[in-house]
């Protein structure tokens, strides 16, 4: 980043920790390296979480927020909140964002029930906002990091010199070739130096390369769009191999793959298609850095958020899928590989700890309660109850919630 642009980013943090009393700190994408607006100590600095790391956590974050139009929410693996805004430089790359946290959201004693003795006391003491309040502090980091960059969050501005840098680089690799002619094979060496520099993270060097690539295939080609079409699809298998091994989840890749073919068949023009693929490369770059074990963790406290806010309406795999932008079966690995059980069962752990509540209450009828929590009737939610806890609904009741 830019020192001018740190210096600003460092002041309107300072700004915004000193009106709001939540931490805010400045990230170097590029450098990796955290700026605090002081000396102070940060709660991340002090954490004895063994499954985070601070710096990737926030890395994870800002790349987010740059994949999200400037702005992004998410959760460390102790489970508390961070706001992310990503910065851009004039090209319109991410070169760092601003930092907001950690805060508490929402009823956090799931949270805090979680943490040991000393990181328990340090994390009650922090700001507790409303789901409502974390996303209007987003908007307002948001709104703050654009003014300091000096431009938008939106990539159009990024698009625009991006195109024309991989456009002209394009038209210099088909002026080569068009002057070799039929000298000219299929340069499958290039295929794979790419390889080798999607998995050292040389986005300049690999877009390059592709740039050779993407002139060659033109072409040979003819220009014809459908064909053209059809090797690109199978540029993107290459690029998409080559980010699984530098790191990147299988899966993950896979999903995005699917979508990515849907998408060619879009296209109507070679620049369009030319401009896209280097995007994808670039996103499967970033992909690849070591963020799989804060990303899931992320997720699967997105996950128990929705639940919590959901667990009286009927809950799909689907609905929860959507909600966090995975496949179903994907978040379900995940969710199981991170908790231990499975998501099914989550759910209706959730629904029987909120029935706890209304069966203290002699007023409310079994079959009223299993409506309220969630459960298609009384009789699953009997099922369900005694599953979990051990004793029937009624034994429960009957105890006042002490059981023998």
């Amino acid at each position: 980043m830019l020192e001018q642009l740190a210096e600003r980013c460092m002041e309107n943090a300072a700004h915004l920790s000193e009106l709001s009393g939540i931490p805010a700190y400045v990230l170097s994408t590029v450098q990796k390296v955290l700026l605090h607006p002081d000396e102070t100590p940060s709660f991340c600095d002090e954490c004895t979480c063994s499954r985070c790391n601070a710096l990737n956590t926030h890395l994870y974050g800002c790349n987010e927020a740059y994949r999200w139009n400037g702005k992004y929410i998410y959760y460390c693996p102790l489970g508390l909140v961070f706001v992310a805004s990503s910065v851009s430089d004039d090209s319109g790359s991410l070169v760092g964002g601003t930092i907001m946290g950690p805060l508490l959201m929402g009823n956090n004693d799931d949270v805090l029930a979680e943490m040991d003795a000393p990181m328990r006391n340090k994390a009650a003491a922090l700001t507790t906002l409303s789901t409502s309040k974390v996303t209007d502090l987003s908007e307002v980091l948001t709104a703050v990091t654009s003014y300091a960059a000096g431009m938008p969050h939106s990539k159009v501005g990024r698009f625009v010199y991006e195109q024309g840098r991989m456009l002209s680089g394009i038209y210099s690799a088909q002026e080569k070739i068009l002057l070799e002619g039929e000298n000219s094979p299929y340069p499958i060496e290039t295929e794979k130096k790419l390889h080798d520099l999607i998995c050292s993270h040389d986005k300049s060097g690999a877009q390059e390369l592709l740039n050779q690539l993407l002139g060659h295939i033109y072409c040979a080609s003819n220009f014809d769009l459908a064909t053209i079409k059809t090797r690109v699809v199978e540029l993107v298998v290459i690029l998409s191999r080559a980010t699984i091994d530098a790191g990147a989840d299988i899966r993950e890749i896979f999903l995005y793959n699917t979508n990515y073919i849907n998408e060619i068949e879009q296209f109507t023009s070679i620049e369009d298609i030319s401009v896209w693929l280097n995007c994808i490369m670039h996103r499967f770059i970033s992909y690849s850095f070591d963020f799989a074990q804060v990303k899931h963790s992320n997720v699967v406290f997105k996950v128990m958020e929705y639940v919590k806010a959901n667990y009286n309406k009927k809950i799909t795999l689907d609905d929860i899928a959507r909600h966090v932008y995975l496949s179903r079966s994907y978040l379900s690995s995940i969710f199981k590989e991170e908790t231990g059980e499975s998501l099914f069962n989550y759910i209706n752990k959730v629904r029987v700890e909120k029935s706890k509540l209304y069966l203290l209450d002699s007023a409310v009828s079994l079959v009223d309660i299993a409506s309220i929590c969630g459960f298609e009737d009384q009789s699953y939610f009997t099922k369900v109850f005694k599953k979990t806890t051990g004793i029937s609904p009624k034994k429960y009741r009957d105890s006042r919630g002490n059981p023998a």
